[in-house]
């Protein structure tokens, strides 16, 4: 039994970091459906098969027939919020402007490699937006520990859109997120592709007050050195 070519129209992107949740309703006569996902930028396919019993299984091929496209805001700008942050005055605007060298491979955030001390600041109960800005070649998805935030803008356009805790940033790309500061302490917030975070493009959102006993950035690189392959 062979497998019916993919259709990728309607199919929903995942970046690095970031779940789904799927519904999946199988027809009452049963039989045996594929879920399929490629590699950006590869032919590559892995999945699963949802099977009934005695389904005749599919032969699918480890590469598809397309190579799948670059990820953009093409999906990203069409979610909505279905319980979206509460209205409220903006009260701290953070920078976070991405950039890097591809020479000596180092990622910044605000210009700056990590490890450093300059974080992004807040106190408790503020609304906070971030600005996002991509300046370099590459996507990247930002993901910020402690905090579901509310993407609010993409390049330009207002939106009340997904509630999440990792967004994509393409290259060139500018969006606005917001969040609610409710959740005191010291935060991670890094680039989720694990060499760009190891190279630079981490940092931290520390509440006011918060213990920074633990906070210690000057022994990043040796623990680095000690932990990578």
């Amino acid at each position: 039994m062979e497998s019916t070519p993919l259709q990728f129209r309607n199919s929903p992107f995942l970046e690095l970091a970031q779940r789904i949740d799927l519904r999946v309703k199988i027809p009452a006569k049963g039989g045996a459906f594929p879920i399929l996902a490629l590699g950006e930028g590869t032919r590559l396919q892995t999945g699963v098969i949802l099977a009934t019993e005695g389904a005749d299984l599919p032969k699918i091929s480890g590469e598809a027939g397309i190579v799948a496209g670059a990820l953009d805001n093409t999906q990203e700008i069409r979610l909505r919020a279905t319980q979206p942050l509460a209205p409220a005055k903006v009260d701290r605007e953070l920078p976070s402007r991405l950039g890097g060298n591809m020479a000596d491979y180092v990622w910044t955030i605000n210009g700056k490699a990590y490890p450093n001390r300059d974080s992004l600041d807040v106190k408790k109960s503020e609304r906070v937006e971030m600005t996002l800005t991509n300046a370099t070649m590459m996507s990247h998805p930002m993901h910020l520990h402690g905090h579901d935030f509310q993407v609010v803008e993409i390049d330009g356009q207002s939106l009340s859109g997904a509630l999440r805790d990792t967004v994509s940033v393409p290259p060139g790309s500018t969006i606005k997120i917001q969040f609610q500061a409710d959740n005191p302490g010291l935060w991670a917030y890094h680039c989720h592709i694990v060499y760009h975070l190891a190279r630079g493009m981490f940092t931290v959102v520390k509440y006011e007050g918060a213990d920074l006993a633990f906070w210690q950035p000057e022994k990043t690189a040796a623990e680095l050195k000690e932990n990578l392959p």
